[in-house]
């Protein structure tokens, strides 16, 4: 009997310490879920609370007012190669997955008939006035905005970047997820990827330090590119040759108060603001004619003067810089480019 009622009481301790086990986990699952939640609402509030999603219309029933946020609205005139840029804003973005993933695979698809030639077509200086050409291969590129979205990873969303002191491993790291997602849309149209180095992702980083420094803040008179910052990045690291794509119009960080003194934002959210500017700077760039698009898909640099070197850097308003550096015997022989830097 005494045996009968030490196994009742064993077997009562073992349930009884079953069940806390089972409440213990059912709160830390959802403390766990609040606390991601949290993180999920203050990343939507870093992104796109300020944007429009990416039409969902057929491509066939675009209106002339979609039409017109991205492409000439007038026949303008040409003196050589210079074109107007009527500096349109963009209206769309790219969809986001708002349910993070551990892992996420962040690519950028290529629509039908975003290829190089038809690229190369649409930039050339002899045909910026060809209306029926730029809203054909606009509805091409507003297409690429409606077949790609993002996903945040999980742990981004809650490792925080002070964009006043940026780190070299963080700069790599982001110059890394950029190239995962530019370099297989190169690769899917045919043309030449780009490598990267640890001395091109310092060098834009320095770059996008002088932005700071001169508080370009992409408003009043600060607005395009700010003309110190390319001549102090090619003494340093004695580069004669670079080009520099920015894009810094990112109202929701709300960063371009120089006043500002605490300027952190999630990784999760400057990993997406990358994918969203890489994917408006290829595919809804017909205010620009498409100068962008072709500085992106590595156009600009002569094959002759391959490989070029590309790095992603952030001023501390949130601006994002791409940063190409061609480098061989022939273009900037007295860079160095430090180590080279694998891109998955």
């Amino acid at each position: 009997m005494k045996k009968m009622i030490k196994t009742i009481a064993l077997s009562t301790l073992v349930a009884a310490t079953f069940s806390t086990s089972v409440l213990t986990v059912s709160a830390n699952t959802k403390n766990t879920s609040t606390s991601e939640n949290a993180l999920i609402t203050k990343f939507k509030q870093q992104t796109t609370d300020d944007a429009i999603i990416a039409t969902k219309k057929s491509i066939s029933k675009l209106t002339q007012d979609d039409l017109n946020n991205f492409i000439p609205t007038e026949a303008i005139k040409t003196n050589g190669n210079t074109v107007t840029d009527p500096g349109s804003d963009a209206n769309f973005v790219t969809k986001i997955n708002y349910k993070a993933t551990k892992n996420p695979k962040n690519v950028i698809k290529l629509p039908k008939g975003y290829t190089i030639k038809a690229l190369k077509s649409v930039s050339n200086g002899n045909n910026v006035s060809n209306r029926n050409l730029q809203i054909k291969f606009g509805k091409i590129g507003l297409n690429g905005l409606a077949i790609n979205s993002f996903t945040p990873a999980k742990k981004d969303l809650s490792r925080q970047v002070n964009l006043n002191k940026i780190t070299y491993a963080q700069s790599k790291e982001l110059t890394q997820f950029a190239l995962s997602v530019l370099n297989p849309a190169i690769k899917q149209a045919k043309g030449i990827q780009y490598k990267a180095s640890s001395n091109t992702i310092k060098a834009a980083q320095a770059y996008a330090d002088v932005y700071s420094k001169d508080n370009w803040n992409n408003t009043g008179k600060k607005t395009s590119h700010d003309p110190k910052a390319q001549k102090v990045v090619s003494k340093k690291f004695k580069i004669s040759d670079v080009a520099e794509e920015n894009y810094s119009d990112n109202p929701s960080f709300a960063l371009t108060s120089p006043k500002i003194k605490k300027r952190v934002v999630s990784m999760a959210a400057l990993k997406h603001a990358i994918y969203n500017s890489i994917a408006l700077q290829l595919f809804e760039d017909g205010p620009s004619y498409w100068g962008h698009a072709s500085a992106l898909m590595n156009l600009d640099i002569h094959k002759k003067y391959q490989p070029n070197y590309f790095a992603v850097s952030f001023d501390k308003f949130g601006g994002i810089h791409f940063f190409m550096v061609p480098h061989n015997k022939l273009v900037n022989k007295q860079y160095n480019i430090g180590t080279m830097i694998s891109v998955k």
